[in-house]
């Protein structure tokens, strides 16, 4: 009864979210609303197999828009997409150390809520790691609502004294376009994340279940271009994650959060600081555009970066590869680099 509560909660927090158009409102509603539940009522209860069945479904959500032309185009962009991946990671370790020496943040709690990932991806394996998921999750909002809000108008500046000038959005669908759906198409998805993401999850590989179900289903979308997972099933999943993190938020966490507004703000500078380096090194090395180059550096998610970068003069097609090596790279070898870290450090 309590589990059939709280999926009821999570599933109304996340549709309130999301009408009210907040990023990634499914998760944030959910998380939230389950969060308030289980605080006033002590119920809230969410079965741990419901974790990698939601890290299966995330990773096979990521891997169905990966695509032939994706790893057909990665041969022009192969040195611009090794320095963001590179680069990142190495600058957000940096800024995770700084966060872990500068608060009561743990180590791997510090290094997820600065990872350039995913936010449903990294709250989910920072909760699989024991870190504190519930803050990895604010942080990973403000770096997303910093880089759709913020970043950009910095970036346009830069771009606009580069002689760059602005494309209108063309809001043209594109012709000859195909839609994949059909329940077919989501069914063998499932079937192959599925069944590749238990193999990863009995491997005991950090985030197995995740990473293995998106190579997995990435392989099959190459292979028949069949690879489908319909939004409102995305959403679904991230209210489970919200839910997940939810039911571990307590009263001691929330009298912390005033501890972070500083901390807020040095992740938002770290992450303009450190888009703009990458970028402009990428802009010093490559055939890339300004625009085309500091956008393909943001750390932020691949269609939203993707949208804003054409509006600005950006080659779209690369930006949106280069952001999806990014994720993919991050959500695969991230974790087991935190924990060599980790296991290093402290």
């Amino acid at each position: 009864m309590e589990f059939l509560l709280t999926i009821v909660v999570a599933v109304i927090g996340g549709k309130i979210a999301i009408k009210l158009k907040i990023p990634a409102g499914a998760m944030i509603g959910a998380m939230i609303l389950v969060s308030v539940f289980n605080l006033v009522f002590g119920i809230a209860t969410m079965p741990q197999e419901y974790k990698i069945l939601t890290q299966i479904a995330t990773g096979s959500f990521i891997g169905a828009r990966i695509k032939k032309e994706d790893i057909l185009g990665l041969k022009q962009i192969f040195k611009p997409a090794i320095i963001v991946v590179s680069c990142m990671g190495i600058m957000n370790f940096i800024l995770g150390y700084i966060l872990y020496k500068n608060s009561s943040l743990d180590l791997t709690t510090a290094l997820f809520s600065t990872a350039p990932g995913g936010m449903m991806d990294m709250s989910l394996i920072a909760h699989e790691l024991n870190a504190d998921s519930a803050k990895v999750v604010i942080f990973q909002l403000v770096r997303l609502i910093s880089v759709i809000g913020v970043i950009p108008i910095f970036l346009k500046k830069i771009i606009k004294k580069n002689g760059i000038i602005e494309f209108p959005v063309n809001t043209k669908k594109e012709e000859g376009k195909i839609i994949k759906h059909g329940l077919e198409n989501i069914f063998l998805t499932l079937l192959v994340g599925v069944s590749i993401g238990y193999i990863g999850y009995l491997s005991k590989i950090p985030a197995g279940a995740l990473s293995f179900s998106m190579i997995g289903v990435g392989i099959f979308n190459i292979i028949s271009n069949k690879g489908f997972m319909p939004i409102p099933l995305r959403q679904l999943i991230q209210m489970f994650g919200g839910a997940l993190i939810g039911i571990k938020v307590s009263i001691k966490d929330i009298l912390e959060m005033k501890e972070l507004l500083h901390l807020v703000i040095i992740v938002i500078i770290g992450f303009l600081i450190m888009n703009i380096i990458i970028g402009m090194f990428i802009y010093k090395v490559s055939n890339f555009n300004i625009a085309t180059s500091l956008f393909s550096a943001a750390p932020g998610g691949v269609s939203d970066i993707s949208i804003i970068a054409s509006e600005m003069g950006a080659d779209t097609p690369k930006v949106a590869i280069i952001q999806l090596v990014r994720l993919v790279s991050i959500v695969s070898f991230y974790p087991v680099l935190i924990q060599i870290i980790v296991k290093f450090i402290e």
